[in-house]
C-alpha cells in the first residue's frame, strides 16, 4: 500500500476525500491527516508517508511553505500533490519549481482524483521498481569485490570500490555465521527450501547490524553445501551500541537465536587493520572452524583462542594414516570408517593445533593424488586436487566433522576403482545430450552419474576436462543462455522464464543472470528492444 497523509484545514475537505474512493482498491491507504503545514511538519518527524496531498491556503504554514519545507529539510524525493481552487491556480504555479507530481483543481471530482492517483502510481511503482533494480545491482558488484578481498586475489580496483560503498575499512574481523547441518530442521528441507532459509537467516543478520547491512553477505566461499553468511565486523559497531566486542558477539547471537528458528554457529578470524588483509581474518576463521569442530565444542569460536592453544606438535600417528590411504586404495568402506573414526579421536585426545591438523591433511592430500595417477597418468593432477580441495580438505578445514570427511573418502575410493574400468567418451555424449533436453529439470552430477553407473567425483573431472567448466557451470550457463532467447523472444514474465529454464528461486535465478550477462534480465530484454529499433 502506498502511504498518504492529507493536509487540508477544512474538515469537510479531509473527511470528502476520505470516503469519495476506496482508496485501498487502488492501493493507497490515508494513514495521517493534519489541519495544517504546521501540523504536517509534525507528524513527517515520527512517520513515513510516500505522498502528501496538500490544499494551498491554509492558516500558519499554509501549503507552498509546507512544500518548501520538505524540500529543505525533509526530502528532495517526497511525493506531493497539490488542492487548488480554481482562483488559486497562478499560486500553486509557485509549488512547480519545488518539483510537485501534480495539482487537483477544487471542487474535487472522482474521476479526476482517480486519474491523478493512477498515473501518480505508475510512475512511483516503475521508481521504486528501478531503485530496487539498482539497489540488487550494486549488492551483486559489493560482494564480487568482497568475495575478491576475502580470497586474497584482488586488484586496487576491488580495493577502492569496497571503501566507496563501505563507511568504516579499518579495524576488522571476518565471521562465518553457519546454519548447522546437525539442524535436523533444516536437513529435511530442499536445497531452494535451504536457499530461501539461509536469505531469510541473512536478512535477521541485517536487521541486527542496521544501518550497516552491506556488511553481511551470502555464501562467500561458493560451496553449494554450506548455508551461512559473511560478516564483517568493525569496532566501530560494538562502540555504537556502547559494547565490548564479546559483548556485542554473544548479544548478535542472542538475537539471532530469538529471531530465527535455527542452530547456527560463529567462526571469528583475526583481527586485521585493513580492509585489504581481510583474507587473513577470512582464512583465520575457517582455521577457527576446523578447531572448533574436531573439538565439538561451543558455538562461538574465535581464532584468538584457537592460536593460543598450547598443544602438542605431533599429528596423527602415521600408521593410522596409512592404514586409512591403504583401504581407500583398496575401497574397503567399513575399514574407511573405523579409520576416520581413529584418526579423529586423535585429534581430540591430544588436542592438536590446527597447523598440525594441516600437515596431516597435505600428507593424506598428496598420497592421494599419487594413487589417482599411478592409476591413469594422464590424469590432470590440478584437476584431482581441485576436486579434493573441493569436496574434502578445504571443505573439511570448513565443515570438520568426521560425518563429511567419511564421506568424502569413501567417494574418493570409489573415484580410484571408477579410473581403473571407465571408458568415459560415451558417457560424455549422453550427459551432454541430457542437459540439452532436459536442462529444465533438476539435474545433477550426482543423478547423472547414478544413471550412467559413474562415479560424480570422475563424471566430473572428465566433463570438465573436456568442455573448461564445471559440470555445475555448463548447466547454469546453458539454462541462462535459453533464458536469453526467450526474453528476447517472447513477452513472457521473467519470473515465468526462470521457471522454464529451471530456476525455481526468482533472486538465485537473476543472480546468476546478472553474473553472466552483466545486467538484470529486464535490463537485457531493454537493451535488445532498444537495439532493434535502432537497426530498423
Amino acid at each position: 500500500m502506498i502511504n498518504v497523509l492529507i493536509v487540508d484545514d477544512e474538515p469537510f475537505i479531509r473527511q470528502g476525500l476520505k470516503i469519495l474512493i476506496d482508496w485501498e482498491e487502488y492501493g493507497f491507504k490515508i494513514t495521517g491527516e493534519a489541519t495544517n503545514g504546521k501540523e504536517a511538519i509534525s507528524l513527517l518527524e515520527d512517520n513515513n508517508y510516500d505522498l502528501i496531498i496538500t490544499d494551498i491556503k491554509m492558516p500558519e504554514v499554509d501549503g507552498i511553505e509546507l512544500v518548501e519545507h520538505i524540500r529543505n529539510y525533509k526530502s528532495k524525493d517526497l511525493k506531493i500533490i497539490i488542492l487548488s481552487g480554481y482562483y488559486e491556480f497562478e499560486y500553486a504555479k509557485q509549488a512547480i519549481r519545488y518539483n510537485v507530481v501534480d495539482y487537483i483543481l477544487k471542487p474535487i471530482q472522482k474521476e479526476e482524483l482517480i486519474r491523478v492517483l493512477l498515473e501518480f502510481k505508475e510512475a512511483y511503482n516503475k521508481e521504486i521498481k528501478s531503485a530496487k533494480d539498482k539497489k540488487y545491482t550494486e549488492q551483486i558488484a559489493l560482494e564480487r569485490h568482497l568475495n575478491a578481498l576475502c580470497s586474497g586475489i584482488y586488484g586496487q580496483s576491488d580495493i577502492s570500490y569496497v571503501e566507496d560503498k563501505l563507511p568504516y575499512c579499518t579495524n576488522l574481523r571476518y565471521m562465518s555465521i553457519e546454519i548447522s547441518l546437525n539442524d535436523e530442521k533444516f536437513e529435511r528441507l530442499s536445497k531452494d527450501e535451504r536457499r530461501k532459509a539461509l536469505k531469510e537467516f541473512c536478512e535477521t543478520l541485517k536487521c541486527y547490524i542496521a544501518p550497516y547491512e552491506k556488511y553481511a553477505f551470502l555464501d562467500v566461499d561458493k560451496r553449494n553445501e554450506i548455508y551461512g553468511i559473511g560478516f564483517i565486523y568493525t569496532r566501530n559497531f560494538s562502540a555504537q551500541k556502547k559494547m565490548s566486542e564479546k559483548e556485542y558477539i554473544v548479544d548478535l547471537q542472542e538475537y539471532m537465536k530469538s529471531n530465527q528458528k535455527y542452530k547456527f554457529n560463529v567462526y571469528i578470524g583475526q583481527k586485521v587493520n585493513r580492509i585489504d588483509q581481510i583474507s587473513e581474518s577470512f582464512k583465520s576463521a575457517i582455521i577457527a572452524k576446523s578447531f572448533q569442530n574436531y573439538k565439538n565444542d561451543k558455538a562461538i569460536a574465535y581464532y584468538d583462542e584457537t592460536s593460543a592453544v598450547k598443544s602438542n606438535t605431533y599429528g596423527v600417528k602415521k600408521e593410522y594414516m596409512d592404514e586409512l590411504i591403504h583401504y581407500t586404495e583398496e575401497n574397503v568402506v567399513d575399514k574407511i570408517d573405523e579409520c576416520v573414526e581413529k584418526i579423529y579421536l586423535n585429534f581430540q585426545v591430544h588436542n592438536i593445533n590446527p597447523k598440525i591438523i594441516n600437515i596431516n591433511i597435505d600428507y593424506l592430500l598428496c598420497r592421494f593424488i599419487y594413487l589417482a595417477k599411478e592409476l591413469d597418468p594422464d590424469v590432470d593432477q590440478e584437476e584431482v586436487l581441485h576436486y579434493i580441495s573441493q569436496c574434502a580438505f578445504e571443505e573439511s578445514a570448513v565443515r570438520g566433522s568426521a560425518k563429511h570427511f567419511k564421506a568424502f573418502v569413501k567417494d574418493f575410493a570409489n573415484y580410484l576403482a571408477q579410473l581403473r574400468q571407465t571408458n568415459s567418451h560415451g558417457v560424455l555424449k549422453e550427459v551432454e545430450r541430457e542437459i540439452e533436453m532436459h536442462y529444465m529439470q533438476n539435474l545433477s552430477l550426482k543423478s547423472l552419474s547414478e544413471k550412467y553407473y559413474i562415479n560424480s567425483a570422475y563424471l566430473g573431472q572428465i566433463f570438465k576436462k573436456n568442455h573448461g567448466i564445471s559440470f555445475k557451470d555448463y548447466l547454469n550457463n546453458y539454462r541462462i543462455e535459453k533464458a536469453g532467447e526467450l526474453l528476447i523472444r517472447t513477452n513472457d514474465k521473467v519470473c515465468n522464464i526462470a521457471q522454464i529454464v529451471g530456476y525455481n528461486n526468482l533472486d538465485y535465478f537473476i543472480n546468476k543472470f546478472v553474473r553472466l550477462k552483466g545486467k538484470t534480465p529486464l535490463q537485457y530484454r531493454k537493451q535488445f528492444l532498444k537495439k532493434t529499433k535502432e537497426d530498423c
